[in-house]
């Protein structure tokens, strides 16, 4: 960024649609799951919306222009009135399986352009798809990972908070420092590629429609 602002004002351009996509997917399947499964406090607060400022995280969409992953705002719950004692767990796995499902979706015009030969990836449109591409099974994958604010985290807070509550009152209480640390983090180590490229190279290995046959 300090050494080509422009060029990173260009990303930060290429990577607006494709964050607004994933992270409004993301928080708005967590909320739709957690209506249907009977607990409407996501539709009193607004979640199940298209509406950026609903599920945009300050912190979280800031973090997505300098290491390429973010987060939504969590999707408030109240899990009593859930039909089951697994539902709010599985709430939070929702959002990253949403984002795999958008990534698999983006990837089939790539998969066949690069059949076809017509593929160009210096193209805006094409550029424009890449990175959203990315972006989404980075959120998908990285979500995954078991620290806050993510809903790897989330995922077993929710299954383990009963029995270890003390421990996870502990960890709430040095989010912020959770958070700066694992930023900080990926920008001196480029860690998150390790994590989401092999899974997004299986995904493009995939036949195009090898989901929906």
């Amino acid at each position: 960024m300090f050494s080509d602002p422009v060029q990173f004002v260009i990303n930060a351009i290429y990577l607006v649609p494709g964050l607004l996509v994933g992270l409004i997917g993301h928080g708005l399947a967590q909320a739709a799951f957690a209506v249907a499964r009977g607990d409407q406090t996501p539709r009193v607060d607004g979640r199940l919306s298209l509406d950026p400022s609903r599920h945009l995280d300050p912190l979280g969409t800031i973090a997505a222009f300098f290491i390429n992953f973010g987060w939504a705002k969590e999707v408030r719950i109240n899990p009593y009135r859930m039909r089951s004692t697994l539902d709010p767990a599985l709430v939070a796995l929702a959002g990253p399986v949403a984002n795999l499902l958008i990534a698999i979706v983006l990837s089939i015009p790539i998969k066949l352009a690069l059949a076809a030969g017509s593929f160009d990836p210096a193209g805006p449109p094409w550029r424009l798809l890449l990175v959203a591409f990315y972006f989404n099974v980075a959120l998908g994958v990285i979500s995954l990972v078991p620290i806050p604010p993510l809903d790897g985290y989330l995922f077993l807070e929710r299954l383990f908070r009963r029995r270890y509550g003390r421990q996870f009152a502990r960890i709430d209480a040095q989010r912020q420092l959770i958070q700066l640390v694992f930023v900080l983090l990926v920008l001196l180590t480029g860690i998150l590629s390790f994590l989401y490229l092999p899974v997004a190279r299986l995904i493009l290995r995939l036949p195009p429609f090898a989901v929906g046959s």
